[in-house]
């Protein structure tokens, strides 16, 4: 079977020491603080002339600044080529989506992190998987718990710490994935709030609405964080409950859609899905949209897809998928949000709203893909219910590992 290279990060737990941990700070603050100071500089651009060089070998020679220099070298380095990458991705006029001025980062509210190339690691000797050490430059080896090993090239290392205060090393790797056996099935796949995905075949998935259920207690968590003096002990102790409660419905969202995602690519050839524009549908649902994570899933679909040499389809985002009958190709002049069942008035078929979506997406997505003719989709409608009738265990068994989430 034949393989793709591929991009990968695989994500440990850190457990420094309280001297460690220390300087893994300091070396936050400094990446911080080259990147604001890169950012005001940018800013002090005015048309009597240009603004002058600034770059971490300047700052770090700077008398007021000579603290820099007790921070790991490549870190700093790291942060300016971002903030080049960024600039020049500020002034591409080919962007589709414009970006917008880079912003200044605070401590305790922007993600506290830094990269380390690969080639200042010695690549792959850096990471000691027997004693489940890392040791970085400056550092003494770190505690990492590595739950699964990677065989690849060694290409960075990203350094990071949540708002609980737990410590993670993002590693990126190249290495080669094996395509996945074909199965000779396809699948249309309809987003939405009530059921999380349903396919064409009719698996229906539940959305788990998982910060719905934390709602609760998150709420009780931040009336009490409320009542706290900010900056004290006691307001830093309930900020991180606070900050517990989400990184739960965080990993429980992630966990799940990862596996659901997976067992999707595993199972299906051909993927079909709407293009969904979910920013405009945060704007009108609000945290469910969020709480549903579909552009996350959209995504996560797309790249997997191309790992494992499936073909991945959008079909437009216009096409009426939900008002047009499966059976005789009627169109409905309106349907609510809240019809969530209906029968056709020409043909007289009773449709369950998203399922009939769901086959209108995997029909038009074949149709857009292999041109397809009536007569022709006719016929591989009737072998896709074969192929899908013999394999209901095989559905089962891919799909137990989601449920096994909620």
């Amino acid at each position: 079977m034949s393989s793709n290279p591929i991009y990968r990060s695989y994500k440990y737990r850190l457990y420094p020491t309280k001297q460690q941990s220390q300087y893994l700070e300091q070396v936050f603050g400094s990446v911080r603080f080259v990147w604001n100071q890169l950012v005001a500089n940018f800013n002090s651009w005015s048309s009597e002339g240009p603004n002058r060089p600034m770059n971490e070998k300047i700052l770090k020679n700077a008398p007021e600044f000579t603290w820099l220099n007790d921070s790991i070298s490549y870190t700093l380095q790291q942060k300016r080529i971002d903030f080049d990458e960024a600039k020049s991705q500020y002034f591409n006029k080919g962007r589709k989506k414009k970006l917008g001025r880079m912003r200044f980062k605070k401590k305790g509210v922007s993600k506290e992190s830094f990269r380390i190339p690969g080639q200042a690691l010695g690549y792959n000797k850096c990471i000691d998987f027997d004693s489940g050490r890392i040791k970085i430059p400056k550092m003494t080896p770190i505690k990492v718990v590595i739950d699964r090993k990677f065989s690849g090239s060694l290409k960075s290392i990203t350094i990071s710490k949540n708002r609980v205060g737990q410590y993670f090393v993002s590693v990126l790797v190249e290495e080669e994935v094996e395509l996945k056996q074909n199965t000779s099935r396809s699948v249309g796949i309809d987003l939405g709030f009530k059921d999380l995905a349903t396919l064409s075949n009719g698996i229906k998935i539940l959305n788990p609405r998982w910060f719905r259920k934390s709602q609760a207690k998150l709420r009780k968590e931040q009336k009490h964080l409320s009542r706290k003096q900010k900056g004290s002990k006691r307001y830093e102790r309930q900020r991180r409950k606070v900050a517990r409660v989400h990184l739960k419905v965080a990993n429980q969202r992630s966990w799940a859609i990862h596996n659901l995602t997976t067992a999707i690519v595993n199972t299906f050839d051909t993927i079909m899905v709407e293009d969904l524009n979910v920013a405009g549908m945060k704007k009108l649902f609000g945290k469910s949209t969020s709480d549903a994570a579909l552009g996350e899933i959209l995504r996560q679909l797309e790249y997997k897809s191309a790992w494992y040499g499936r073909v991945f389809h959008k079909i437009d985002r216009w096409y009426p998928s939900s008002k047009t009958c499966n059976c005789c190709g009627h169109k409905m002049d309106t349907m609510t949000l809240d019809i969530r069942e209906w029968d056709c008035p020409d043909c007289g078929t009773h449709h369950d709203r998203d399922l009939n979506a769901a086959k209108n997406i995997l029909d038009q997505g074949l149709k857009e893909l292999y041109q397809l003719t009536s007569d022709e989709l006719a016929d591989y409608r009737r072998g896709e219910e074969v192929r899908h009738a013999n394999t209901g265990a095989f559905l089962d068994e891919a799909f137990s590992k989601f449920y096994n989430c909620l």
